[in-house]
């Protein structure tokens, strides 16, 4: 069987305000593509990706406002028996808005369009290259978060407010048919929003160490309890279960879960949102974010990944839509 050859490409997704796509379609193709091509000399994908989206449609892009969409492989829309493998950014929502400038067909492009991932548009699928009718558009659907692992204090804290973020937390996930993995104690910010969470219909599932088992008073209401030896094994644990990340108030153990999964998300082991709940709370910690920034120890991109809300639907619509910061090595 005949391998075909690899070319490798990097991308940029540009969206207007309807969700929309712009799409190039090169001199003498039939099918529209990305703006994008192949690297020049030692380019990284970042780069590589900015140059041809400026090179083809004229809009300057800056590397801060990417987000990682991900590698995939297709067939090569112009080149038969090849096939594509294509890292693909996007420009992120919180950057979007007004496009830079008004893109128009540069170069070897011949046709510009803004085309609806939903229908792809008038020409349909046949008019798309392969790695954007079968990799890309799907990857631009919202996220499915069917289970969300949540960190959260064991003991109540002193500002009933915070109580009232996890009840609140609880009752949108039981809403939205999304499970809650968790601790499973039933003490402190976490026990409400497991007690919230499965009075209102909701199912909870709760890993526990056997270390911990006699310390921590078990919640009785749990759909399902998962036995673990470790707080290593345990987080690994509920990571596998969930889909999303949120940290509610607590103290050192969930600061520890959390860096845990954002160190992870910024390092391309995972692809998860993580989301913050209560803006009061994480004041001191979004601003020790910014002076790491500012002292050059973190991306801005890295803080930018952080979803921060006071609501919860909010925080779980927000998370649908979220976009994975550009790894570390592009």
């Amino acid at each position: 069987m005949t391998v075909p050859h690899l070319i490798r490409v990097a991308a940029v997704v540009l969206r207007d305000d309807a969700g929309r796509v712009l799409c190039v379609r090169k001199v003498g193709s039939p099918r529209f593509q990305l703006p994008g091509g192949k690297p020049e000399g030692d380019e990284s994908p970042v780069d590589t990706a900015l140059r041809e989206t400026r090179e083809e449609v004229g809009v300057e892009i800056d590397a801060e406002e990417l987000g990682f969409v991900g590698d995939f492989t297709a067939p090569a829309s112009n080149e038969p028996g090849f096939q594509v493998s294509a890292s693909v950014f996007i420009r992120r929502p919180a950057a979007s808005g007004e496009m830079p400038c008004e893109p128009v067909a540069a170069g070897e492009i011949e046709e510009v369009a803004w085309i609806d991932p939903r229908d792809c548009g008038i020409r349909g699928l046949a008019g798309l290259a392969p790695l954007l009718a079968r990799e890309v558009f799907p990857a631009l659907r919202e996220r499915e978060v069917d289970a969300v692992s949540v960190f959260a204090g064991a003991n109540p804290g002193t500002n009933p407010v915070n109580l009232t973020l996890a009840a609140n937390l609880g009752e949108a996930l039981a809403r939205g048919g999304i499970t809650l993995v968790y601790g499973g104690s039933r003490l402190g910010i976490m026990g409400r929003v497991a007690e919230s969470a499965t009075s209102a219909g909701g199912r909870a599932v709760g890993v526990l160490t056997n270390h911990l088992a006699s310390r921590e008073l078990r919640y009785e209401g749990l759909t399902r309890l998962e036995m673990v030896d470790t707080l290593a094994e345990r987080k690994q644990r509920m990571s596998e279960l969930s889909d999303a990340v949120i940290a509610l108030p607590g103290g050192a153990g969930t600061l520890d879960e959390l860096f845990d999964q954002w160190t992870t998300q910024q390092l391309g082991y995972h692809s998860k949102p993580i989301g913050l709940l209560g803006t009061e709370f994480w004041a001191p910690f979004v601003a020790m974010i910014d002076h790491m920034i500012s002292q050059g120890f973190i991306r801005p991109a890295d803080r930018a990944s952080l979803i921060l809300s006071d609501d919860a639907d909010e925080l779980l619509n927000a998370m649908r839509r979220w976009v994975p910061p550009v790894p570390r090595w592009m």
